[in-house]
């Protein structure tokens, strides 16, 4: 019997050829009458859109995962929240249709070290379920991760060559500019609000998303070889410095300035580009003043931004919890999910912090939620997993892709202050910076073979 992947590649002539094209016409047309038929226009025709593009994913995944790369600036609610939104039902969909092109294609599932060490983790997480006092909430949470470790093998063996690489990086640039108006406006509008997409969307993931776009377009500026690609990448991520000063997240704010500064060190002539970085983070800087774009929090927020002691930031109050949480459970932690289930206990016994602190807190870095909740062991093996990333293709230290150590330095100094580690975004960088690696090294390896 004729291979299903030489049905779908050779010439429509053939009967099997013919059958497939009109059982898709067939499909897409169901699918046409059915949109224009029960819904709103321009729902109906994104619908239809979705549909072409996720046919089209089948043939080719990393249109689906550009797909979904593009929404992320725009999820409503974000990955935390269990409830199903609309991003997590299109990634659901682009999953789905990446399984169906292994099985089409008889494509070999790609797992790399990186993925080995976040199945490792989530294992040791899942045993640390066993000691929790909610086990229950801990279960909830669990799936979310296991299903945020699959978004990593799916995007690891989506992109399967460098131009896939920047097809992924577009789409997260253009959606997180094309989503920038609606951040603006929401500030705007609202005098106290921080910059995001809609008011149910959390501005600190937000800006992570805005930030990751912003090195997307560093990217796309460095490997593009259209000179007006290049510099529309360059002017589009510099213009996410104003939705990204509006959403007003410090953390994120540090944690792009640690990319930024690993690119430029990164680059040939240092001192001229750093020299243009300040000026583009002084001209957004005038631009929210010129615009008037400045409201209190803003000013607020800025004014604090080393001052943890100030009361507009709880975090060291919660961190000098936490050690008392890891002091008495230093190898194996209290269990995944814990920490807000046993934070209000530790709360009122640490005597040095405020007494107006909100219960049931969040670690606010990932670090100390590894240690606090899976022990000495789970922040092993959380740091392992960066590790793995850095050291993915085993490269010389020269030949390690630029954009690899970025996202490394960017995830992992954002994590300082928001617990990233059930989103979207820290999964992502992680298993983008690992496939960085695993394509510098292929193209090592061809270059040494010539």
């Amino acid at each position: 019997m004729q291979p299903i992947q030489n049905i779908l590649t050779n010439d429509s002539s053939g009967w099997k050829g013919r059958v497939l094209i009109a059982l898709l016409v067939l499909v897409f047309g169901a699918v046409l009458s059915l949109a224009f038929g029960f819904l709103k226009l321009p729902v109906a025709a994104g619908a239809v859109g979705v549909v072409c593009l996720l046919a089209l994913a089948v043939r080719r995944p990393v249109w689906g995962l550009a797909l979904l790369c593009s929404l992320l600036s725009v999820e409503g609610i974000y990955t935390r929240n269990l409830a199903m939104t609309e991003i997590r039902l299109v990634g659901i969909l682009v999953f789905g249709v990446w399984l169906a092109h292994v099985v089409l294609y008889g494509k070999k599932l790609q797992i790399n070290r990186t993925f080995i060490a976040g199945l490792i983790f989530l294992l040791w997480a899942g045993i640390s379920i066993l000691w929790a006092q909610d086990p229950q909430v801990a279960g909830r949470y669990y799936g979310t991760l296991a299903q945020l470790i699959l978004l990593f093998l799916l995007t690891i063996n989506a992109i399967e060559t460098e131009a896939d690489f920047r097809l992924v990086m577009a789409g997260l640039l253009l959606g997180a500019v094309a989503s920038s108006h609606l951040s603006v406006n929401l500030f705007i509008t609202n005098i106290i609000e921080r910059a995001r997409a809609f008011e149910a969307q959390d501005p600190n993931y937000y800006s992570l998303i805005v930030g990751l776009a912003l090195f997307a377009g560093l990217y796309l500026f460095s490997k593009l070889k259209n000179i007006w690609l290049r510099f529309s990448s360059l002017l589009l991520a510099c213009f996410l410095v104003l939705p990204l000063i509006l959403a007003q997240s410090r953390t994120t704010w540090v944690a792009t300035f640690a990319g930024i500064m690993m690119f430029l060190w990164n680059t040939k002539k240092r001192l001229r580009n750093i020299l243009f970085a300040g000026l583009v983070v002084a001209a957004a800087i005038y631009a929210t003043f010129a615009l008037d774009l400045i409201n209190v929090t803003l000013i607020q927020r800025a004014s604090v931004l080393t001052a943890l002691r100030d009361r507009g930031s709880d975090r060291f109050d919660i961190w000098l919890v936490a050690r008392r949480i890891y002091a008495d459970n230093p190898v194996i932690g209290v269990g995944y999910m814990q920490f807000p289930v046993v934070y209000n206990r530790y709360r009122s016994e640490t005597v040095e912090i405020r007494n107006d602190l909100v219960p049931d807190r969040a670690t606010h870095n990932v670090y100390i939620k590894a240690a606090t909740e899976m022990g000495t062991i789970g922040l092993a093996l959380f740091i392992l997993i960066f590790w793995s990333a850095y050291r993915e293709g085993n490269l010389p230290r020269g030949k390690i892709p630029w954009i690899s150590s970025v996202l490394l330095v960017f995830v992992m100094t954002a994590g300082l202050g928001i617990t990233i580690m059930e989103s979207k975004f820290f999964w992502l960088c992680l298993a983008l910076a690992s496939k960085a690696q695993s394509l510098a090294s292929q193209r090592l390896a061809l270059e040494e073979t010539r």
